[in-house]
């Protein structure tokens, strides 16, 4: 198997990452949790993934879509996947489907498939404003037969008893699964904060203003608002920091050290600070971003581009702070929590 490494290090490997490029980070950490994820599939599924390859690179497409119908020994699958973030370079399609409803006149049953590269095609339709660089592309399938082993649901995966767990038998398989594979795509938006800080104060030390509207020929660092705007990005970068790994550290102690399976608080209590982390790195970027001047909007600059990458990280559905605030204070309040956790 993999190395096992707890969350804590794949988040300081991510924020690496991040740190130089958010497309690269994103990427990189979905490709360490999916391993995690397919982990949590039957056992047979292990073999079918990892038998001839034991490191494969898999893209996924968690929003349940497409149509599928049961049949002798599985079900047969037509649809398209969007946001399949590094497409292009994987091995295997992770996808969110509707599996048929076990009873006449149920619902269906929300959970996630895998489909090989060779039985499906890529719509290259990822043309963005940020981490363009992650190729999120769509998957496409059309008729496609998928074995009846290739299936985990939404509630196996936040029960800690998934079919995976029952084979391995680790605690690392018994986290809830947003409270785990979510912290992958939100750590990028702090690397992006966290390398853009460091690029500002270099090419800040060597910036002069030109003209006369502002003072020309003094020094960029003398002006006390960019001197503000480097304290409060900083600020930012370290509470987001000290947020996540405390909490991080909370869900690793309940979950690999006592045995515990999160309880809705716990589950929320990683949710807030997912969607809390990337908004802390969205308002430093934009003390930063306001200070870089006109060369600053170049595509060739890297404080530009952590701006692009960490705003396009805030939109997706996953980190809406609206949305995740509500659900945390819903719960407090003694009222049912609405949305994912």
């Amino acid at each position: 198997g993999g190395l096992e490494f707890d969350s804590a290090t794949a988040t300081r490997i991510s924020l690496e990452w991040s740190s130089a490029d958010a497309s690269t980070g994103w990427v990189c950490g979905l490709g360490i949790v999916h391993q995690w994820l397919i982990a949590q599939f039957p056992a047979e599924t292990h073999d079918e993934v990892w038998g001839d390859n034991p490191s494969p690179m898999t893209c996924g497409s968690y929003a349940p879509a497409g149509e599928m119908t049961a049949v002798e020994g599985g079900y047969r699958l037509t649809g398209e996947f969007h946001f399949s973030s590094g497409v292009d370079v994987s091995d295997w399609a992770i996808l969110g489907v509707f599996f048929p409803p076990s009873e006449e006149d149920g619902p269906p049953t929300p959970g996630f498939t895998l489909v090989p590269k060779t039985d499906f095609e890529i719509d290259d339709n990822w043309h963005v404003m940020g981490l363009t660089g992650t190729g999120s592309k769509t998957v496409v399938c059309t008729d496609l037969f998928i074995p009846a082993h290739r299936r985990v649901t939404f509630a196996e995966l936040v029960s800690g008893n998934s079919p995976g767990y029952q084979v391995l038998q680790s605690n690392l398989y018994r986290y809830p699964i947003l409270s785990l594979v979510a912290y992958a795509i939100s750590t990028p938006a702090l690397g992006a904060l966290n390398g853009a800080v460091d690029m500002f104060v270099d090419s800040v030390n060597g910036r002069m203003t030109r003209g006369a509207v502002v003072l020309g020929g003094s020094k960029v660092k003398d002006f006390q608002a960019v001197q503000m705007r480097v304290g409060r990005a900083v600020a930012n970068l370290k509470a987001a920091k000290a947020m996540l790994f405390t909490q991080i550290e909370e869900s690793r102690a309940a979950v690999m050290d006592r045995g515990e399976i999160l309880d809705v608080t716990g589950r929320l209590d990683n949710r807030l600070t997912q969607a809390k982390t990337v908004e802390l790195a969205m308002d430093g970027l934009n003390e930063l971003f306001g200070a870089v001047g006109g060369n600053g909007i170049h595509t060739s600059q890297h404080v530009q581009r952590a701006w692009r990458d960490a705003h396009a990280i805030g939109h997706h559905i996953s980190f809406n702070w609206d949305a995740l605030s509500s659900m945390y204070g819903q719960h407090l309040l003694g009222l049912e929590p609405q949305g994912q956790f």
